[in-house]
């Protein structure tokens, strides 16, 4: 692993952490060895061989959580060999981040925002680079993206010149503090991603330093941001990827349904095959806060994670869901790269990604290492085409469609409605509270005095509404809590006669188990508790041994699919025309009544 440098490219899972994390460690215990071999030598600690204290690997990850991880890692592997590891993370203090650093960690952690932040502030161990023998980058491929992570150019514009001559590299070194020549190799440049995109001549390019670009230009590609990181013509590219990028053990699927249906099949699958953790992944904060509040309304427990939420928040959500064996976890694609949570069964793509690499992500988070994981995509109407360029960017002909059972889609149907109609009240009610609160603050701010203009009879009606409302919601909530006791039943269920279409041995253990819960919830006073048995007439088994026993595949006829696309644009432009055509002509309508009047 001593190379100078290396790019890599890993599919999701396949431990990226510790391919970096082992060397770093070698080489700091082996240093550590020559040291104590030296110092019993010659009977004392010469600085000048024992000097310790420096920054010896900097590790930067696109997203907080990910360095957080990675951390967590390391710090279990150095736990036996005393290397200290530190994370530098926006989100947290500042302050106790600066005294963590003044106990001058070997290892460092950090997101290029809180990183540069410290450098530029001062942060004496931060900017003492010239011992430091490793420098990485994990998931490089999202840190060029537009628009982020521009410190990542000033981080890396600090670190020592590794080009050069011998003598200039001396020359550098003894104008340095003093350093153990033990320590003053060549840096190792580590390159990580899940996707990696190179040219045919890219060595080339490194040897005649054409890819180098000016100090303002921004890490366009993987390949500038390689140069510009030190990588040399020498370096090693590993590419330990399948061809179809995905993971092996990854099964794929999908379910057709209208946009507006979406809910019913989530909850579909959150009730009948919600076994093992499940991660939902929407591409908006608005869809990932309106289903977060739908399904916690109709009793399922969730946990979100998006780019708005505090930090301590982001943490919190992703201890409990790890801590929970059936857990959800509603996310943006802020969790979809490098998270890596033991024990995700389920990927739920809620709203198909915009980029098949972002796709390869997501599902990324079940089916790592030697696990199995199952990857379902809700594909509403509009979504269509895209998914067409999915299967197109994967080779794909069939994916197979996930089974639905559409006996119970009334019963799911009929509690969503009630959920759907508390929420519009809840949020209707939270939106007057916020208006009427953001009124009053600020007209304290610029001591206003708010006068209530509404009269007698006004104020008595506001009440009257208010009191109906709040009736109709409580009603609305008991009528859903009174469903959400029962289980789901098939349309084919009867309940006046049970053995109508025969009873089968998982009906007749069902029928025990409801017997035995109204039972024991005779003899307990809690009330509104989620049912233990949530369906009659099957077991409730996970998405991926359901997808295996009765999935079937189904053909992506591409041309076909590109077909419907281009003429539903064509339907588009023409009803756009036809619009417009419309309204310039009621426009000189009324310009020739006005001229004539």
């Amino acid at each position: 692993m001593y190379s100078c440098c290396s790019s890599s490219r890993k599919e999701t899972g396949s431990g990226k952490t510790l391919a970096f994390g082992l060397p770093i460690l070698q080489r700091l215990l082996e240093e550590r060895d020559k040291v104590e071999k030296l110092i019993s030598e010659y009977q004392e600690a010469d600085e000048r061989i024992a000097s310790r204290g420096f920054l010896r690997a900097l590790i930067i990850t696109p997203t907080r959580e990910l360095a957080l991880q990675v951390t967590d890692h390391l710090k279990e592997v150095a736990k036996p060999t005393n290397v200290r590891v530190v994370p530098i993370v926006g989100g947290m203090s500042t302050e106790k981040q600066e005294r963590l650093l003044k106990s001058r960690p070997e290892i460092v952690v950090g997101t290029p925002g809180r990183l540069w932040e410290l450098m530029s502030g001062g942060a004496v161990h931060l900017t003492e680079l010239h011992s430091l023998s490793f420098f990485v980058l994990d998931e490089a491929d999202r840190m060029i993206e537009n628009g982020h992570f521009r410190e990542l150019q000033s981080i890396i514009d600090m670190l020592p010149v590794t080009s050069g001559s011998d003598d200039a590299q001396s020359h550098n070194t003894e104008s340095c503090v003093t350093v153990s020549s033990l320590q003053r190799k060549k840096r190792q440049t580590f390159v990580f991603s899940a996707t990696i995109a190179l040219s045919a001549d890219f060595r080339k390019k490194l040897k005649r330093g054409s890819l180098k670009s000016k100090p303002n230009d921004g890490l366009n590609s993987i390949e500038t941001l390689s140069e510009r990181a030190g990588m040399r013509a020498s370096a090693a590219i590993i590419d330990l990827t399948n061809a179809s990028i995905l993971a092996h053990n990854l099964e794929e699927s999908f379910i057709e349904c209208k946009e507006e249906d979406k809910d019913a099949y989530l909850f579909y699958l959150l009730s009948l095959h919600g076994q093992g953790r499940t991660i939902i992944f929407c591409t908006s904060i608005a869809a990932l806060r309106h289903i977060s509040s739908i399904l916690r309304i109709l009793d399922i427990n969730v946990w979100t994670l998006h780019a708005q939420m505090q930090q301590r928040a982001r943490l919190k959500a992703v201890d409990r869901f790890r801590a929970t064996e059936h857990g959800i976890l509603i996310a943006t694609d802020v969790a979809a790269r490098g998270l890596d949570i033991p024990g995700v069964r389920t990927v739920i793509h809620y709203q198909l990604p915009h980029s098949a690499e972002v796709y390869v992500h997501r599902s990324g988070r079940t089916a790592r290492a030697l696990s199995d994981g199952c990857s379902i995509a809700l594909i509403s109407p509009n979504e269509t085409s895209k998914f067409a360029g999915l299967c197109k960017s994967f080779a794909k002909e069939n994916f197979r469609r996930f089974p639905i059972d559409i006996s119970y889609m009334p019963e799911v149907m009929k509690r969503l409605s009630l959920a759907r109609q508390i929420d519009k009240i809840l949020r209707k009610d939270s939106q007057e509270k916020a208006k009427k609160s953001w009124l009053e603050r600020n007209a304290e701010s610029i001591e206003l005095v708010l006068d209530d203009n509404d009269s007698e009879d006004e104020r008595v009606n506001k009440h009257k509404q208010k009191k109906a409302s709040s009736a109709h919601l409580k009603k609305m909530q008991q009528e859903l809590n009174t469903l959400l006791c029962r289980p789901l039943q098939p349309k084919t269920f009867s309940n006046r006669f049970l053995a109508g279409a025969g009873v089968s041995p998982v009906l007749q253990n069902q029928f025990e188990e409801l017997a035995r819960q109204k039972l024991a919830d005779s003899n307990t006073s809690a009330q509104n508790k989620r049912r233990k048995l949530v369906i009659i007439g099957q077991d409730c088994v996970e998405p991926l041994q359901a997808l295996r026993s009765t999935g079937e595949e189904a053909c992506q006829d591409l041309k076909e699919i590109a077909e419907k696309r281009k003429n539903m644009e064509n339907l588009r432009r023409k009803r756009k025309e036809e619009k417009k055509r419309l309204h310039d002509q009621r426009r000189k309508q009324r310009k020739k009544l006005k001229g004539g009047s």
